[in-house]
């Protein structure tokens, strides 16, 4: 998208190499910035805020101004969720046992913050005259956003655990991170993408002296192309075995089920552009000498075109980096059902798999193995089918990612390695999916 900008630009000023530059102008606005997004049991809005412009106006023919440059706003959204707000996510504690962590919220509400710097590529329409003019710009810019800053509160949360190994549930345990905490406070954060916009203005513009002019109107921005990254699949709060204080707070922009997140702004802009515009006198044709007829051959050899440049043959693509110990350790890092029978990939484990997706499309020389363990002992057993079941969603998965089918075999174990034969809790962690590079 970038790179269409860019040549469009260039392709607008070659057509209009005659035109001069009308000079600087400088601007402020603001009025509501920020994020709209789709937030299941939740409301989002738009919060104030501003941005300022440093723009260079060329004037094509006619009324028409070419305008570009640099631009900084700083965007905000509120996001709330009703009292009595419960989300779940699977778990796993310290002792490893796995656990369905629940949090339930009273006057929850995040206030996400973030700048982003821009290029603005505009036409502009004005009418003519020296007193007052009517314009409107239309256009399109492409926004660089630094990382989404969260600060989360809430009125109480109540966090609670629920253990089916043991059908047991855990809410007033605070020291191991079961309990309630009042006037909660707590941070995020969020890595945003690029993203392309649509950008209209009007209104009017004022004549000052020295031919500079001020242009006061209103202005909406509106994305094209969604903000969230990748990785948003984390669940709204992640357990802590050390305390309910420690608990660690995601932001409901960064859950799986929030949907695809897009810039929108509405408000008022002032610009001031600085000097006037002078027309550019046309250069004057030089004129051609005769040729006396005398000097003209009667014949002339035609010379061959000159060959076209032939491409840049030295242009070499950069070698893939070399696959590290840590990278492969990740990758067999297993990936754990904590619930019986469950063939579903977990929250959590997605996450895991979204970094695995990552380091295989870096590497696409690597092939793996995926192997589905199932429970198989005296205290739980599990069908051998749905370790198969378990290894076959983990590949739809990765295929989902972008990695070819072809570079995975995809089986499963009818009994699996044992893990703790004298402590049968620890018989979840035969739940399992085993990645191996080959």
């Amino acid at each position: 998208m970038t790179k269409k900008i860019i040549g469009i630009v260039v392709c607008l000023i070659a057509m209009n190499t005659h035109t001069v530059a009308q000079g600087l102008s400088v601007g402020l606005g603001g009025g509501l910035q920020g994020m709209q997004y789709r937030l299941p049991d939740g409301t989002d809005k738009l919060l104030p805020g501003g941005s300022l412009e440093l723009l260079y106006t060329f004037q094509l023919k006619g009324p028409w101004n070419l305008i570009t440059g640099l631009t900084g706003g700083v965007y905000r959204t509120q996001a709330s969720l009703p009292d009595g707000t419960v989300f779940s996510t699977y778990q796993v504690d310290d002792e490893g046992s796995a656990f369905q962590y629940s949090m339930k919220a009273e006057g929850y509400r995040e206030i996400q913050s973030f700048f982003a710097a821009g290029i603005p590529v505009l036409l502009q329409y004005h009418t003519t005259g020296t007193g007052t003019q009517w314009y409107i710009n239309g256009g399109g810019k492409i926004l660089f956003p630094s990382s989404a800053n969260i600060k989360i509160s809430a009125q109480q949360i109540i966090l609670s655990g629920y253990y089916p190994d043991y059908n047991i549930e855990l809410s007033d345990v605070p020291q191991h991170g079961f309990g309630a905490i009042n006037g909660w406070k707590a941070s995020a954060s969020s890595t945003l993408r690029p993203t392309a916009a649509l950008s209209l203005a009007t209104g009017f513009s004022f004549a000052m002296p020295g031919g500079s002019r001020i242009y006061a109107g209103l202005y909406i921005d509106y994305g094209l192309t969604g903000l969230k990254g990748r990785r948003d699949s984390l669940p709204l709060v992640s357990y802590s075995p050390t305390g309910v204080s420690s608990v660690q707070a995601n932001s409901v922009f960064n859950m799986t089920n929030t949907g695809q997140a897009k810039l929108l702004s509405i408000g008022l802009g002032v610009r001031l552009a600085l000097g006037g515009t002078k027309e550019k006198p046309a250069a004057r044709p030089k004129p051609t000498p005769a040729v006396p007829a005398a000097a003209v051959p009667a014949q002339t050899q035609q010379q061959p075109p000159a060959a076209p440049p032939s491409p840049d043959s030295t242009h070499l693509s950069t070698p893939n980096k070399a696959l590290t110990d840590d990278d492969t350790a990740f990758i067999q890092r297993p990936l754990i059902f904590g619930v019986m029978d469950e063939k579903t990939i977990p929250a959590i484990s997605q996450v895991q798999l979204d970094d695995v997706a990552d380091i295989l499309l870096q590497h696409p020389e690597l092939r793996i193995s995926i192997v589905g363990h199932v429970c198989n002992s005296g205290t739980e057993t599990e069908d051998p089918k749905v370790g198969l079941a378990r290894a076959r969603a983990v590949a739809r998965y990765l295929v989902s990612k972008g990695i070819s089918r072809k570079r995975m075999a995809v089986s499963a174990v009818n009994k699996s390695d044992p893990v703790d034969p004298d402590n049968p809790a620890a018989n979840y962690q035969k739940r399992r999916v085993v990645i191996r590079v080959q």
